[in-house]
């Protein structure tokens, strides 16, 4: 088999494994919240605080370029496809327009804000590294689906667009309307993982390493227990207005 068509095999099987993926990193991450112990100890809470505050931030643009993506993107693309790529749709407009593969670009910004946060720049080095292993084979699925059902248009795409490091000069408008329907009813889960992550990664370091008591976390840092209840609260309440079908949005 080439190597080309055995990592575009190995994209097929990773596909199905997207939601899973990030727990290959759970050995790793441990030995880096140890990092973020002794960070607090030398430098302070408050210092840890604002850092944490500034990856947050960074994990916030890329959930807002997955908003900029979805909002404008038709039905048939950019949907969270589950067993095999899928697409009745070839969106070249909007973010699709300046970079290939926006939302897992996309995905890379907030998965970096959140291994930042354990301040430990080795394990954010390897994240993004076992994120590009990974991401390289599914795209290269994607792409080889795309290119049998699209062919030509599809071809043209390829030539001028970039993979996964936008070309602004690129930019065409899509044709479509922002949809904010849309993007509630499909970002929500994204929005539940950054609040759960950033509060997990604060509570693992203070609690089980740091021998601080549950008691004592809620009032110290109660600044990420606020923020998680938020974003859990909201995630939920949306998730409920997802069932009830009140963010549906036609042809979206």
């Amino acid at each position: 088999m080439r190597l080309t068509d055995r990592i575009t095999t190995q994209g097929r099987r990773l596909f199905q494994l997207r939601g899973i993926m990030p727990l290959v990193l759970l050995v790793p991450l441990w030995f880096a919240l140890q990092h973020t112990a002794r960070f607090e100890q030398r430098w302070g809470q408050h210092v840890e605080d604002l850092w944490l505050l500034g990856c947050a931030c960074l994990s916030g643009v890329g959930l807002l370029m997955r908003c900029a993506t979805v909002g404008y993107a038709p039905a048939g693309t950019s949907g969270r496809v589950r067993g095999a790529p899928g697409a009745t749709t070839l969106n070249t407009a909007g973010m699709y327009s300046i970079v290939r593969n926006p939302l897992y670009l996309a995905n890379a910004v907030m998965w970096l804000g959140v291994a930042l946060g354990t301040t430990s720049l080795w394990f954010a080095a390897l994240s993004m590294l076992v994120y590009w292993l990974y991401i390289e084979r599914v795209i290269a699925a994607e792409e080889e689906f795309l290119a049998r059902h699209f062919g030509a248009a599809y071809d043209s795409w390829v030539a001028r667009t970039p993979c996964f490091l936008p070309r602004f000069s690129l930019w065409r408008s899509s044709s479509v309307e922002f949809s904010l329907r849309a993007v509630l009813r499909r970002e929500y889960p994204a929005l539940i993982a950054v609040g759960v992550l950033f509060t997990l990664v604060e509570f693992v370091s203070a609690t089980l390493l740091r021998g601080q008591s549950v008691a004592r976390w809620f009032i110290t840092d109660r600044q990420w227990v606020i923020f998680f209840a938020a974003t859990v609260a909201v995630g939920t309440f949306l998730r409920i207005l997802k069932k009830l079908h009140w963010l549906d949005a036609p042809g979206r």
